[in-house]
């Protein structure tokens, strides 16, 4: 059964209502309609997590279950319908709304401030078509999550990264861990066809760029825009073509990789560090905050966000073959 965002009747564990202004719906999402904390919570949540692969990670102190979940090709795991219209598919509703509550917990700010554009924010991450939803479970507990879906630019496949961790979590490693996985999968699906060589992210935190620079070292990313160079011809074109598919709020995007108050109801993510003089930190930080040409420059309290576009080598042999 599908769920219409804008004027359908609640069911168990997704509460819908019209958002203020008529047209953008407001999901209060629950994890259950009655017992949220009992036997129903996780006979409803074992029901829903049912399917993927689930497989073990080692983070730096503690041990993590990493469970992989698929959209179809043809739609996400909520089916976008005009700029603000969403429906939530029922078979996807206890995950939307596992997403829902993990997004509202990592960005805090953001959800009390704009509940509406929040609600934007989740439903829109979870609509694009041949996306990889990676679920990470401490215990039986949701913690965590990427949404890593393969844009079509053109015919030309396009790796997007979202992430979410809760903070208490946040210095395991996941985040790497799991846009890597990403990467290796979407890359090992498009080979016998379109090659995958290009991911995008959009960011204010360092930590997101240093992530990307784990991966050069495990030889899944080959160099980073803006910050290794600026933006190639091609790098421009796709930058400018990917903003128009997972923008929100931005008021437009600049070559630098600059997306202008696209945070704006909260300026400073929630979860900004600002780095240590004299370490790399520093250095990607300044990279996103000086003006140009020294860096993207990123009004942070604005809300702007920098466009980062991640360059991704070919794939093995190994992948080439397997690839479906």
């Amino acid at each position: 059964m599908v769920l219409e965002a804008n004027r359908a009747q609640p069911e168990p564990g997704v509460s819908i209502m019209r958002g203020k202004d008529g047209e953008l719906p407001m999901v209060a999402m629950s994890i259950s309609g009655e017992d949220s904390s009992g036997d129903l919570l996780r006979q409803e949540q074992r029901e829903s997590f049912r399917y993927g692969l689930m497989t073990p990670f080692r983070g730096q102190t503690r041990t993590y279950s990493i469970k992989t979940l698929r959209s179809g090709a043809e739609h996400g795991f909520v089916e976008k319908i005009g700029d603000c219209n969403f429906k939530v598919i029922s078979e996807y509703a206890f995950l939307t709304a596992t997403i829902d509550r993990l997004y509202r917990s990592v960005y805090p700010g953001r959800a009390t401030r704009n509940p509406e554009l929040t609600t934007k924010r989740i439903l829109q991450s979870l609509s694009h078509p041949r996306t990889i939803l990676e679920l990470i479970l401490y215990g039986e507990e949701p913690v965590g999550y990427g949404i890593f879906p393969r844009l079509d630019i053109g015919g030309e496949p396009v790796l997007y990264s979202s992430r979410a961790i809760l903070p208490e979590h946040i210095q395991e490693g996941l985040g790497t861990h799991i846009l890597g996985r990403a990467i290796v999968q979407h890359r090992r699906e498009s080979a016998r066809r379109r090659p995958l060589h290009n991911g995008f992210l959009m960011t204010q935190r360092w930590e997101s760029i240093k992530s990307l620079e784990g991966l050069k070292e495990r030889d899944l990313v080959e160099k980073i825009q803006p910050i290794d160079e600026p933006f190639d011809e091609e790098g421009a074109k796709l930058l400018f073509i990917v903003h128009s598919q997972v923008r929100v709020n931005s008021r437009g995007i600049e070559s630098t990789g600059r997306s202008r108050r696209e945070l704006i109801e909260v300026g400073l993510n929630e979860n900004l560090e600002i780095p240590k003089d004299g370490t790399r930190g520093s250095e990607i930080f300044h990279k996103i905050v000086n003006r140009p040409p020294e860096g993207a420059g990123v009004n942070l309290y604005d809300g702007d966000v920098v466009y980062v576009r991640f360059i991704i080598p070919e794939a093995t042999e190994a992948e080439a073959i397997s690839g479906k």
